[in-house]
């Protein structure tokens, strides 16, 4: 197998340095940079310097947080696979790392050899979730989205979504606002919204808005995605 190159980006100093010893030590796998923020991995990447396959991504960090790395990579590197290593595990930060092309989500408690093996399936641009992410939730991710089969596009040529779902599903899956921000876009009470929520995520068979980003990313509902 050839070779994987990963980049950690972490403010961590300490941390950065033992998942730095720990990724190399992993077979056919060693570090080509550590950042500790988003700012500095970008100008690495506008540089001359080998490019990473995966890169191991904080969320939380001074400069440039991981969020604002995902928007700029999505744009200028999408082909670059990203796991997000973290202490964050609250829904609304896991659907925006998605949203904007992670490929993956590990607290930083991650064993080893899940770490090991993630790494390596995200480089194949395969989903890796911790059990932060539910059961279903896992099984949809790790199908990926790249090979539907035809039952599964004339299932979803059956779904009917009304306008104004397909409007809550745009903001729900293609921004990253909050509920509260989304009720106040499409003039509506926050408790309408709940509704429709609770609502939406029964039509498309999912239980949070991690699941209906995944769905969305695998079927195709919105273009940016």
């Amino acid at each position: 197998m050839k070779p994987l190159k990963v980049a950690i980006v972490d403010d961590h100093i300490l941390f950065a340095k033992a998942l730095k010893t720990l990724v190399s030590g992993f077979e056919d796998t060693y570090v080509v940079f550590v950042a500790k923020n988003g700012r500095e991995f970008i100008e690495y990447l506008k540089s001359d310097h080998e490019q990473p396959d995966v890169v191991l991504l904080d969320v939380r960090m001074p400069i440039m947080n991981g969020l604002s790395t995902m928007a700029w990579m999505k744009d200028n590197c999408p082909d670059i696979n990203v796991i997000a290593i973290t202490m964050e595990d609250d829904e609304e930060t896991i659907s925006n790392m998605i949203f904007f092309g992670c490929k993956g989500y590990l607290l930083k408690d991650v064993e080893p050899t899940k770490l090991n093996a993630s790494i390596i399936k995200a480089s194949k641009g395969e989903f890796v979730y911790n059990e932060i992410v539910d059961v279903s939730l896992r099984k949809q991710a790790l199908s990926g989205i790249s090979k539907e089969t035809e039952d599964e596009v004339s299932n979803h040529r059956k779904l009917q979504l009304k306008a104004t779902d397909q409007e809550f599903l745009n903001y729900l899956c293609g921004t990253d606002f909050g509920y509260k921000e989304i009720a106040a876009r499409m003039n509506l009470s926050p408790k309408t919204i709940e509704n429709r929520r609770a609502e939406l995520f029964r039509k498309l068979g999912v239980s949070s808005r991690v699941g209906a980003v995944i769905y969305v990313m695998k079927h195709k509902l919105i273009e940016e995605l």
